[in-house]
């Protein structure tokens, strides 16, 4: 049957950086030249690898039966994508981009290998029929990068295609109204007008493959604003029925998403990848994170993609390239210093390694089921060499990914999370582990005399005043209140210096606070430590317990009074010590004291205020 070879050659004066996840974006692309949606699922193959079959339609309209790998793709230099069919138009269609740095700019080659199936397809492959749908892909790259690059270009943060660009149809004029009217409670209850207008134009002027899997944190960059307000704008967007919330648990080997829950109270135990044939366990800190979708009144999201798998879609993978059994392969991506995971998609050994960009990246060697940094690879060089009987698929992983991550832990303890979403709540009886939270308590000196002093009423009065105190001043810092006990607060925040500022805040403002109060006012007692906890649902709220929490309300009962008292491990934390030196209103003096219920002394840093 007819080969049919539809091939581009253009040269492009841009950054490859720039223009890559463009390039590398091959559902995105699917989407521009009018392809439809796909599914597909992933089978284990006898050497280990995962071949996927789908079933869909593929460039003309007829319905096709197809398997695929998981594609492969050089950073900057190379993408390809081979689908072998068993029923539809075609026996194969091989998809292969390249890219070739120039003096300036670079030069870019496209080539879409098409081979029909059938007397009618091959028919039409003579008439032409059959390169249109691959001339339409062609056509959607070329006014991609054309609309992308009439862009102004981002800055601070790595290249990344715009959404502006690429419109889809309007939305409804009765969709838009609702839209609009929801926007405008959320500025009135939340403000933040300039991130509610780029809320506004992302939602209703996006592609759908970019809003499948929305992230917050990435969006925040993008858009030059502050992380926490932005967070706070999509749980305020949930809120009013704007964006489903999705707890992704992803794989620890290849980062895509095997369970997606809307509700804390469904979150999984233990989960499969079916791409890496892996069992693990959800852990809530590291492989645990909050996504958002439209709701489908908003815009309705298709089951299934325009491409299964693809670069932009794992953005800490590199490099996934194919190598032959024996073969030994060269390849260039422009890698910058930092850690890598190495690794196969076949089931495996992997090895990670720190770079610091001098020598050569070090070469990966393939053996039995091992994978091994070898030599430094020749420079601007990766040497991949596959020394086994079998087909591997080299995967060179960044482990940054975590800087765009909106983690379960991270986002629990938000105000926001705490005010828009009261109904997310684990399930009695299950707990998820934290691996890093800091926990402030308060107290008051002298609280058991207030009654006595001042009687019932009025000392429960003056300690409510004083919660309402304490509540806006953590949360305006970016902390949540977890409970009272008794006359005491206990407190949770993500960073360590937020914290520690709140500490010193509340110190230095409770001269104001307790001024004109013809009751004498307060006291405070505070004591700070970070760890790690586990999170519990307690009457109707989240909670957290373990040795943390122990060891920080035992500093709280080491504070004098008017003082503040930090672990040392929250004193060493990044930012703290910087923030106390930069905010020069006390001294911090470490001691050592014998805390009830730990067994050795622990180092401590009180703080008195000047």
């Amino acid at each position: 049957m007819p080969l049919v070879v539809v091939e581009k050659t253009m040269h492009c004066e841009a950054s490859l950086a720039r223009l890559w996840p463009l390039l590398s974006d091959s559902s995105l692309l699917s989407e521009l030249s009018g392809q439809t949606p796909y599914v597909a699922v992933d089978e284990l193959q006898p050497d280990g690898s995962v071949r996927r079959r789908a079933k869909g339609h593929f460039a003309v309209p007829i319905a096709s039966e197809w398997t695929e790998d998981l594609g492969e793709w050089v950073e900057q230099r190379y993408v390809r994508q081979l689908r072998t069919f068993t029923k539809g138009a075609f026996h194969s269609v091989d998809f292969v981009v390249r890219m070739q740095p120039a003096a300036t700019g670079f030069d870019l080659h496209l080539r879409i290998a098409m081979e029909t199936a059938g007397f009618l397809t091959g028919f039409g492959a003579r008439l032409g029929l059959v390169s249109r749908g691959a001339r339409r892909f062609v056509t959607a790259l070329e006014g991609a990068i054309e609309t992308e690059l009439a862009q102004p270009e981002l800055r601070d943060h790595e290249a990344a295609p715009q959404a502006a660009a690429f419109s889809p149809a309007p939305l409804p004029p009765a969709v838009l109204e609702r839209l609009d009217q929801a926007l405008a409670v959320i500025e009135r209850e939340y403000g933040e007008p300039e991130a509610i207008a780029h809320l506004r134009d992302y939602l209703s002027q996006t592609p759908e493959t970019w809003l499948q899997r929305i992230r917050p944190l990435s969006l925040a960059r993008r858009w030059g604003l502050d992380e926490v307000q932005v967070v706070g704008l999509f749980l305020a967007a949930h809120h009013q029925g704007l964006l489903q919330l999705r707890w992704e648990v992803l794989c620890p080997r290849c980062r895509n998403a095997q369970d997606v829950p809307g509700n804390l109270a469904d979150l999984p135990h233990a989960v499969h990848c079916t791409t890496c044939n892996i069992d693990f366990e959800q852990d809530f800190s590291a492989n645990v994170e909050l996504t958002f979708q439209p709701e489908p009144w908003l815009r309705d999201m298709p089951a299934g993609a325009y491409c299964m798998m693809g670069a932009p879609s794992v953005p800490h993978i590199k490099v996934q390239r194919h190598v032959g059994p024996g073969e030994r392969l060269e390849i260039d991506p422009p890698l910058g210093p930092g850690s890598y995971r190495l690794r196969t998609t076949q089931a495996g050994d992997q090895t990670e390694v720190d770079w610091d960009g001098g020598a050569g990246f070090p070469s990966l060697l393939a053996n039995g089921d091992h994978i091994v940094a070898g030599p430094p690879s020749a420079p601007g060089k990766i040497l991949l060499d596959n020394q086994t009987t079998r087909n591997l698929t080299f995967v060179i992983e960044e482990l940054a990914w975590r800087q765009d991550a909106l983690t379960g832990d991270r986002v629990i303890v938000m105000p926001a999370f705490q005010h828009y979403c009261p109904e997310q709540l684990l399930r009695p009886g299950d707990d998820v582990a934290i691996a890093n939270v800091v926990l402030l308590f308060s107290d008051l000196k002298g609280s058991t005399s207030l009654y006595e002093v001042l009687g019932d009423a009025a000392a429960y009065g003056l300690v409510r005043d004083h919660f309402d105190y304490l509540t806006a001043l953590i949360e305006d810092h970016g902390g949540v209140l977890v409970k009272t006990i008794g006359d005491a607060v206990m407190a949770a925040f993500a960073a360590p210096a937020q914290a520690v500022h709140a500490a010193l805040a509340a110190q230095l403002g409770i001269g104001g606070f307790n001024m004109d109060r013809t009751d004498g006012g307060v006291i405070l007692k505070l004591g700070l430590h970070q760890g790690s906890c586990i999170a519990v649902t307690t009457e109707q709220h989240l909670d957290y317990f373990g040795s943390t929490v122990n060891v920080a309300a035992r500093l709280q009962g080491e504070s004098e009074g008017g003082d503040i008292v930090l672990s040392d491990t929250l004193m060493q934390a990044p930012g703290v010590a910087d923030m106390l030196a930069a905010e020069a209103i006390g001294e911090a003096v470490q001691e050592t004291a014998r805390l009830r219920g730990v067994e050795k002394p622990v180092q401590l840093w009180r703080i008195r205020m000047d």
